[in-house]
Formats: C-alpha cells, structure tokens, sequence
C-alpha cells in the first residue's frame, strides 16, 4: 500500500510539473499581438510578414501596447496598433504615411 501511494504521488508530480513546461512555452503578450492582428482589415493583413505572433511589443502611453507588423509595403511601412491590456481591446491603428 505506502508502494502504490508513493507511485501515484510520483505521478502527480510529473503530471503537474509536464502540464506547467507545456504552458510555458507560449509568450504571455501573443494574446496582445492576436489582438492587434484582428483588428487589422484583409487587406492590410495581407501584407503582413510572416505570423502574426512574430510582431514586435513595446510599451506605449497610458499603460498601453503598441503591436508593430512588418509588412511588404514599403512605400507604407509597419502598421502599428495600440492595445489595451487592461480591457483587452485595440484602442487605434496608427496613421500610416
């Protein structure tokens, strides 16, 4: 009986310790950057560089993000969009040249 007690608590451990390895490898501000990228139209999402969640974050004003994607326009450059992450919310897309 301790045998199989000390068995299934081993198991737990394991289980606990493999379920925490596997929801760290996602980066907490990817859910910021999904924010941003569906706030974005289709044709401005189409000109995005790679996947959505290889957009720069940085702090902004106002406690807000700002979520930059390159993109192949250049003559337009990057879109950037600001993100409340209080509301979880986009709050604008900033003017593009």
């Amino acid at each position: 009986m301790k045998n199989l007690s000390s068995i299934l608590l081993l198991v737990i451990l394991f289980s606990i310790s493999f379920s925490c390895k596997l929801e760290g490898n996602e980066d907490p501000l990817d859910v910021y950057r999904e924010i941003a990228y569906n706030a974005l139209p289709s044709d401005v999402k189409a000109t995005v560089i790679g996947d959505w969640k290889d957009a720069e974050v940085s702090a902004w004003v106002d406690g807000y993000y700002l979520i930059i994607f390159q993109t192949n326009d250049s003559a337009l450059g990057p879109v950037k969009v600001v993100v409340d992450p209080q509301r979880g919310t986009w709050v604008e897309i900033l003017p593009r040249p």
